[in-house]
């Protein structure tokens, strides 16, 4: 789909102008693709966390920690619940103790994007790991300097995504009210239903799907410019943020 032609669908939606103000962002292999393997290091860190904690062999923690994903929307949560699993811990072993540089590189691109965003426009991480990841992980990539606030998993806790709450916790966090302003950013269908149900715009990040509460599908985050060129200064040099158009839109 071409500029053009997105532009042609959303004038039917706002007679011509869509009226967004907030921009809220999933972290993990949303920011950054998930081929890169990161999250494959993030698995293999809490199956070997549960193995030690649970006294199990590793080929048996996977039933556990898919009926605890299942039950509880979040491993974690699980762990907490049923074995008094210390929060910090947990975190630090998995995620404090990964090879960022390993998978992740500065991300320049992505970066002019973001920054070539109009300045009243609100950028706002809103990301069910905790805040010493999220911060460790944009600065690995380098734009932890391009959002307005942040939204993780310590301060929302029960109210994780998809948790209705948690959509109202993040507009909170972006000091509005008006959530067909908003537009979130996730790879996780399930996440971004419960954000159209609370009125704001969805964009699936690599991959696609066909489900009605998705507005659109991305390849990856960069072409979020693509769909909101409305949303980008004037004063922007294309050439630093154009990107391969493969949005799709249900």
């Amino acid at each position: 789909m071409t500029v053009a032609e997105i532009n042609s669908t959303d004038n039917l939606i706002k007679n011509g102008e869509r009226k967004i103000h907030t921009l809220l962002f999933d972290l993990d292999n949303t920011l950054y693709p998930k081929s890169c393997g990161l999250a494959t290091q993030v698995s293999n860190r809490i199956t070997q966390y549960m193995s030690i904690i649970l006294n199990l062999p590793l080929e048996e923690v996977d039933k556990v920690r898919n009926h605890y994903y299942k039950t509880y929307g979040l491993t974690l949560k699980g762990l907490m619940m049923n074995h008094e699993v210390n929060i910090d811990k947990y975190l630090d072993y998995v995620h404090g103790g990964l090879d960022l540089k390993s998978h992740l590189k500065p991300d320049a691109r992505l970066h002019s994007c973001l920054k070539s965003v109009k300045g009243g426009v609100k950028k706002v991480i809103f990301s069910n790991a905790d805040i010493g990841h999220c911060k460790r992980v944009t600065r690995e990539l380098e734009i932890d300097d391009c959002f307005d606030a942040w939204l993780d998993y310590l301060e929302m806790m029960d109210f994780s995504k998809p948790h209705p709450v948690a959509y109202q916790m993040a507009m909170k966090k972006a000091d509005t009210t008006d959530a067909s302003g908003c537009v979130f950013f996730d790879d996780v269908v399930e996440n971004l239903v419960e954000a159209k149900k609370a009125g704001m715009y969805t964009v699936l990040v690599g991959g696609t799907s066909n489900d009605p509460h998705v507005d659109y599908c991305i390849n990856e985050i960069h072409e979020f410019v693509n769909i909101f060129p409305e949303l980008i200064d004037s004063t922007t040099t294309t050439s630093t943020i154009t990107t391969p158009d493969t949005t799709t839109t249900n």
